[in-house]
């Protein structure tokens, strides 16, 4: 598959129009830098053309929002001549990965983008939303940019951060996530995991094997968009999530021979499901080895562990997935304890401002053993129950619980 893009040979860190007003460059840069993550790099990225349309003389960053093993991602604002917003885009910057070079040493479309672009054609509503992808051969290496849609409320890591710092600042009058917005949240998670579980790309580029799906492997706060809220009469007003940094994705089955042993570093360690701790050898050394060993593939059932941990994340407020690392990791050295509860690591786990029902579901999908997991299907299902008793409420009150959006 070769690519259908436009190629810029020109330098991708080419100043911006905007960078002449030298104010405006000091005002932004003294606010970057503030941001632990800055560098020279972001810096220059931050500083540079957008590349996006013919009108470059109107667009300007106007926020760096995040830089990590992937590139660094920043917030571009197009202004009408009155200094009007008009538009807003989120540039993500990334240098070629070995995976886009074929045995020709052509430079072949994205996973990346392959993935979110196939699962918005089929359907999903919760894929970050992409409007444009340029290659920049000029400079020094080349790199991607991808445009992607922009979303005011931020992400999940933003939403639980809020809650925090109300919580750090009102100590007397602490708040949580409403178990509303957690119904609806897991149930957009669900149905991303159904298109991840049923999408299928060409022949050319699927691996061996009929059980094709993808895994997203880098499942977290950070990576999960709040985006505006559906208008369908069937759903709750809060933010619809959208699933977003698809960068570490892959397409695979359990039959491919790269699956796990090729990725199993894939990610962020603190949201490591089991069966991909210790590099595959977690639980090795048990009477009864369920995760099948080191070289053990993958399932769909790794993107619905990763999910229900961003659920119960926000319910714990844990902001990097720590109390759900800690507890897995404890477990390991309890084989038959663990085994004696079903292989749940949250046996006996109570959240006073949550249902048992809702509290039962996550405890299912974060079960030790992949197979006891809830398939997207059911997951799918149980949730839409969970959604469509909250939607009735809502029908007869005509509000909901209120969510810290900023």
């Amino acid at each position: 598959m070769h690519l259908p893009v436009s190629i810029n040979e020109q330098p991708v860190h080419e100043r911006a129009p905007w960078t002449r007003d030298k104010a405006k460059v000091q005002r932004r840069l003294a606010r970057w830098r503030k941001k632990r993550w800055y560098d020279d790099n972001a810096e220059r990225f931050g500083l540079s053309k957008a590349w996006f349309d013919d009108h470059e003389d109107q667009w300007e960053c106007t926020e760096l929002l995040g830089k990590g093993s992937f590139g660094v991602v920043g917030q571009w604002t197009k202004f009408d001549k009155h200094g009007r917003a008009v538009d807003t885009i989120a540039i993500k910057q990334t240098d070629i990965d070995e995976r886009e070079v074929d045995r020709n040493n052509n430079v072949t479309i994205p996973w990346e983008v392959l993935i979110m672009r196939g699962l918005a054609d089929q359907g999903c509503r919760n894929v970050a939303g992409i409007r444009k992808y340029k290659l920049f051969l000029g400079g020094s290496r080349a790199r991607w940019r991808y445009y992607l849609e922009y979303h005011r409320h931020g992400t999940l890591d933003d939403l639980v951060e809020r809650y925090k710092d109300h919580n750090r600042r009102h100590p007397r009058h602490r708040d949580h996530i409403p178990e509303t917005f957690m119904w609806q949240a897991f149930h957009d998670f669900a149905l991303a995991a159904y298109h991840m579980s049923t999408i299928r790309f060409d022949k050319s580029v699927a691996p061996p094997g009929d059980d094709h799906f993808v895994l997203h492997l880098d499942l977290k706060h950070e990576n999960v968009l709040l985006c505006e809220p559906p208008t369908s009469r069937n759903s709750l007003p809060y933010p619809t999530l959208k699933v977003g940094d698809w960068g570490m994705a892959e397409y695979t089955s359990r039959q491919d021979v790269n699956n796990s042993k090729r990725w199993k570093c894939y990610g962020t360690i603190c949201w490591f499901p089991p069966e991909q701790r210790k590099y595959g050898a977690y639980g090795s050394d048990w009477t009864y080895p369920i995760l099948g060993g080191p070289d053990h593939p993958f399932t769909i059932s790794h993107t619905i562990w990763q999910m229900a941990a961003n659920i119960y994340g926000m319910m714990q407020l844990d902001m990097d997935n720590q109390d759900l690392h800690t507890r897995i990791n404890d477990w390991e050295s309890a084989e038959t304890s663990l085994r004696h509860n079903g292989y749940s690591v949250l046996r006996g786990w109570k959240n006073p401002h949550y249902t048992s029902t809702l509290r039962h579901l996550v405890e299912d999908c974060l079960n030790v053993d992949p197979t006891r997991r809830p398939t997207p299907v059911d997951l799918v299902r149980s949730t839409k129950k969970g959604v469509d008793a909250w939607v009735d409420e809502y029908r007869r009150k005509g509000k909901v619980e209120k969510l810290r959006l900023g």
